[in-house]
């Protein structure tokens, strides 16, 4: 498969559907949660949460010209919680979910590897993050880091969180509410920024990654 061939955003059937990786993130996703509860016991929602990730914000952000690039840059932008980030404060480390999550990455690199053909070396791991209900991430685009972006998430309950974009190509703002697994693939460019954002009324972990090499189409 190219990935060019999925346009800026896609959904991908082939990890969802691997059992061995299922298996592990459900026990990746049970120890998060595990490691992550004292500062989820001290989670607050936010009232603000549903503004942040609706067209109005977005349209705000755009007139003003905001700079948002991802939770590393504007930590403001989200209450979700963060696991093994290095220096980004209130990230949860803890060693069973860094062990499950590596063995999550061997696999989903593997995968990747052979699902479009790229070399080992082109596929980073990015975020690792837990949305309690209430959970959200505010608009951003990831131009810190272009190339393509391969996202897992697992929901607790389907149809209650979803991944929000607007089309750099029309302008249009989908919203793609969650089953209880998917896996979606999107473009970075500097030239058409990728503005997306999630929202969650359950409990939603998702296991992120880089395809940093240029791809020819």
């Amino acid at each position: 498969m190219n990935l060019a061939n999925l346009g800026i955003f896609g959904e991908l059937e082939e990890l969802v559907q691997d059992e061995e990786l299922r298996q592990l993130v459900r026990r990746c996703t049970t120890a998060s949660q595990r490691a992550g509860q004292k500062m989820r016991d001290g989670f607050e929602s936010s009232d603000d949460a549903k503004y942040a990730v609706s067209e109005a914000a977005l349209n705000g952000i755009l007139h003003r010209g905001d700079d948002i690039s991802d939770i590393r840059t504007n930590t403001n932008i989200s209450n979700c919680l963060v696991f093994h980030t290095k220096n980004l404060q209130g990230t949860v480390i803890d060693q069973e979910v860094v062990d499950l999550r590596n063995e999550i990455d061997e696999i989903v690199k593997e995968r990747a590897k052979e699902l479009f053909d790229v070399p080992l070396d082109a596929i980073g791991v990015s975020g690792h993050f837990w949305y309690p209900p209430g959970g959200y991430m505010g608009w951003h685009t990831n131009l810190r880091k272009p190339g393509w972006r391969l996202y897992i998430n697992v929901a607790e309950e389907k149809d209650r969180s979803f991944f929000r974009y607007r089309d750099p190509m029309t302008g249009e703002i989908l919203t793609c509410d969650d089953e209880l697994w998917n896996c979606r693939v999107f473009q970075i460019r500097q030239d058409l920024p990728f503005w997306h954002c999630v929202y969650s009324e359950t409990n939603r972990h998702s296991f992120g990654y880089r395809i940093d090499k240029p791809l020819e189409s």
